[in-house]
């Protein structure tokens, strides 16, 4: 089968692609049509046998569209688009303090949110990873002082409809 195939086509498809590993695929058909042997192929690329022999295998199967990734790799999400959603409105709504004023999310309050919601058990890191993946970027809050006047605070919060988060949708 690759015999069959021109040493022009795949120098063409080699120059045209701009996957790296499609691109290293190509290469290793390539040094098989030119007559040199898995052996050989896998010494000059220095990779194992057996890779050579996998993409020699599954070209002949599937021709080109055989070169390229198959989806589904990777472990699944443990949380579905609905419940990113759900995550993604609650990060909106924030924390409700005992005086009344609202604070955004930390990752700690994340991850307890996703435990008790979802049943779902995530490291403080993945939760962060999760925050990041639906567009939440990390914002410093800016300290309180005891003496302030909560009502006057307030007051300005409902003119100018602002509400600090800590994760924010961007």
């Amino acid at each position: 089968m690759i015999l069959d195939v021109k040493t022009s086509v795949f120098e063409k498809k080699f120059k045209a692609e701009r996957n790296v590993k499609v691109r290293e695929r190509l290469q290793i058909l390539w040094h098989l049509r030119q007559r040199y042997t898995q052996r050989e192929v896998a010494k000059m690329l220095s990779i194992s046998n057996g890779i050579v022999a996998f993409w020699k295998k599954r070209f002949e199967q599937e021709g080109f569209i055989g070169l390229q990734d198959k989806e589904g790799r990777g472990r699944k999400a443990g949380l579905t688009e609905e419940q990113f959603s759900m995550l993604g409105s609650a990060l909106n709504d924030g924390v409700l303090l005992d005086d009344g004023y609202r604070r955004g999310f930390i990752t700690k309050d994340v991850r307890g949110f996703i435990q008790q919601e979802f049943k779902q058990e995530y490291t403080p890191r993945h939760c962060r990873g999760l925050l990041k993946k639906i567009g939440c970027s990390m914002q410093v809050p800016r300290p309180r002082n005891k003496s302030r006047n909560q009502a006057a605070v307030d007051e300005f919060k409902n003119e100018f409809k602002k509400n600090v988060h800590f994760w924010i949708l961007t």
